[in-house]
């Protein structure tokens, strides 16, 4: 496998166990509990956390992706697993060859 996109999720598995464990719909009552009942300008690409929010009624006017330039080389290749798993992406999901085409540096380049 490798460091690549195509193969984030199974490595994450691998180590933790789960894919992801983190909660979202814990999150909600938060934003409940400080009588948060909109979000005009929603700056997270998280579609777990977007449900959870939709889910407990909160409403999200804008959803706006992190600028790719925010976004360092290193961490391409969770960012484009998290996209083709759901992650909040205008221009689209990348395809299975993208996937397999995105890879971190070699061990050598440490």
């Amino acid at each position: 496998g490798g460091d690549t996109a195509a193969n984030y999720f199974a490595r994450t598995e691998c180590v933790a166990g789960v894919q992801d464990a983190r909660f979202q719909e814990l999150m909600p009552d938060a934003l409940h509990w400080l009588g948060v009942a909109r979000i005009d300008r929603f700056v997270s690409m998280s579609n777990m956390k977007y449900d959870a929010l939709v889910k407990a009624g909160i409403e999200i006017g804008e959803r706006i992706p992190i600028p790719d330039g925010l976004i360092p080389p290193d961490a391409s290749v969770e960012m484009e697993a998290k996209k083709a798993a759901g992650y909040y992406a205008p221009e689209g999901a990348p395809s299975a060859d993208d996937l397999a085409r995105t890879s971190g540096r070699p061990l050598e380049k440490y």
